[in-house]
């Protein structure tokens, strides 16, 4: 049973069970541009090829490039700055078994969870699914506690399926197969958004990347959305753009925004 508390980021009497949540959130993407999703993709795109791409198959070591790797996969400094500490010894055969191994990916993930007991399990999951995702878009997703926190019950993707009935797992393999179902069922909330366009589509280098995108600027929108009304207008203007707000939440640096 989830617990019934409620999340910092969504109002009272809000959720995924709002029946005018899903309309409301697809008219808010309208201000996210299609030009943004692209740029945010191409970004990811170049730093799988700077950073990820050479860890498949065990062709290179992470130790170099660690601290850039965590910060990849943390969505804070604070948090990125945990796992770098935490791996400080070098010790990385874990990873191996992460991405090469023998077992099914949910059950290396569950796996990998579990032997790294001293993080919180929700950072655990990050560094897991974001070594998978971004060494392997194609065949792997992630899971971040913005796309699915089942300790609270919050997340972007019970908020485009509509409820949380999708997601509630008893274990973390099961738990990340369910993940991966619903993330691949946004795509279609994605497609009615517009934001899937042809030159995000049909370029392969993009294509890996692109729901990523969306998900990252659609929990963006509702996170602007859900908070901004009890915020004073000078505290807004602190707050990153929603594109750059995205990027956060992906491990990209921020942008300087052009006028």
């Amino acid at each position: 049973m989830l617990p019934q508390r409620q999340s910092h980021i969504i109002k009272q009497k809000t959720g995924p069970d709002d029946p005018e949540l899903q309309a409301n959130l697809q008219e808010a993407l309208g201000q996210v541009a299609p030009e943004d999703v692209i740029a945010i993709a191409d970004e990811l795109a170049e730093r799988h090829a700077r950073l990820f791409s050479g860890l498949r198959a065990g062709a290179a070591s992470p130790a170099s490039s660690f601290a850039d790797i965590a910060s990849a996969v943390a969505h804070t400094k604070a948090n990125a700055r945990t796992i770098t500490n935490y791996f400080s010894q070098g010790d990385f055969a874990i990873f191996t078994q992460l991405l090469d191994g023998d077992a099914p990916t949910p059950v290396r993930v569950a796996t990998f969870v579990e032997k790294l007991n001293a993080l919180d399990t929700r950072l655990a999951l990050e560094l897991a699914t974001g070594l998978l995702h971004n060494t392997s878009p194609s065949d792997h997703w992630l899971w971040t506690r913005w796309l699915w926190d089942p300790t609270v019950g919050t997340g972007i993707l019970p908020l485009l399926a509509g409820s949380v009935h999708n997601l509630v797992a008893d274990n973390l393999a099961d738990g990340y197969v369910r993940v991966g179902a619903v993330t691949a069922m946004s795509v279609k909330f994605g497609e009615g958004t517009g934001l899937f366009t042809p030159d995000l589509m049909n370029d392969p280098k993009r294509v890996p990347f692109a729901n990523s995108a969306f998900l990252a600027c659609a929990y963006s929108v509702y996170l602007y959305g859900t908070t901004s009304w009890r915020l004073s207008r000078e505290f807004n203007g602190l707050l990153p753009t929603l594109p750059n707000m995205a990027r956060r939440l992906l491990g990209l640096r921020k942008q300087v925004e052009k006028y």
